[in-house]
């Protein structure tokens, strides 16, 4: 897809200035976003019980002040960075940013330039948040952008890592604006919700209804690196690890024993709470069996 493509008629195209300096800060997406992802349509600051229980899962994680929200967590999070080797002065792109953690990793660790995204308000302004924290403004830029329309011009990044958000979108859309937005010898590189086993239907639809979204798409690994061939990336490689992102050492080791004190307070605090996470607890606990999560990681090498 090229730029004359991307851009909708009458529409000016997007060029971004270099990621660096003051210019990073609190710039926003030029347009309105085409949004793909469809979690349940409830704003995710709503207290009401009705509200609460009808939050997607990420949603909700956010909403206890859960810090990171990916099915392999900071162990996934830092296998998928060893398989890239990002290298210093690099323009990454990072989609489904959360609250922030991988891209403030990145930045600390190889003085790279990040541009993080995510469709959430909601988390975009908690990853300004923790960007301001450690004080990196000058390298970290976080904005509000749509995965399957990106606003950036063609041949923009180095890297780009997606965290659990293929699955929620229009797969096809959002790589092909992926490798887009790749510089030719760029690199992608993702984590993924995969099927471990393929499940009854019974336990796809119980996933569907506990994850809280209308759109959601678990594949097994070699359909997971299927879906990157077909959008042209080459060299792909995929690993399957273990689900991670519910279990009590992994809790720990994520979100550290304060914040994780933070959140079991808020859990236990609110009827709701309670109610809403023994329900995701239990059915992921009682089907860990089909559950894992792919690391997966492939080249524009054209």
């Amino acid at each position: 897809m090229d730029d004359k493509q991307h851009i909708e008629p009458g529409a000016k195209k997007t060029v971004w200035p270099a990621a660096t300096g003051a210019n990073l800060k609190h710039h926003e997406t030029p347009h309105t976003p085409r949004a793909t992802c469809a979690p349940a349509a409830v704003n995710a600051t709503d207290g009401r019980p009705a509200a609460i229980l009808a939050l997607n899962v990420y949603d909700f994680f956010a909403q206890l002040g859960k810090r990171v929200i990916n099915p392999g967590g900071i162990a996934g999070r830092d296998r998928l960075l060893a398989e890239l080797k990002i290298k210093p002065g690099s323009r990454v792109l990072e989609i489904g940013c959360g609250s922030g953690h991988t891209a403030c990793a990145l930045a600390e660790r190889v003085q790279c330039q990040v541009t993080a995204v995510d469709l959430s308000a909601r988390m975009v302004a908690a990853a300004r948040s923790r960007v301001a924290q450690a004080g990196l403004e000058s390298q970290v830029r976080c904005e509000v952008a749509d995965v399957t329309w990106l606003p950036f011009a063609s041949a923009t990044f180095d890297y780009v890592i997606v965290q659990a958000v293929l699955m929620f979108v229009d797969k096809a859309r959002a790589l092909a604006e992926i490798r887009r937005v790749l510089k030719p010898g760029g690199q992608l590189g993702g984590i993924e919700f995969a099927w471990r086993q393929t499940p009854p239907a019974s336990v796809r639809d119980a996933t569907h209804n506990i994850c809280g979204c209308t759109v959601l798409e678990f594949h097994p690994r070699g359909e997971w690196a299927e879906w990157l061939e077909r959008a042209g990336f080459d060299r792909v490689q995929s690993d399957e690890r273990p689900f991670a992102l519910l279990s009590i050492p992994g809790f720990l080791r994520d979100e550290g024993i304060l914040n994780s004190l933070r959140v079991v307070r808020r859990v236990l605090r609110r009827r709701t709470h309670r109610q809403r996470m023994i329900g995701i607890w239990r059915h992921f606990a009682r089907h860990r069996a089909h559950f894992s999560y792919v690391v997966l990681t492939g080249y524009k090498l054209s």
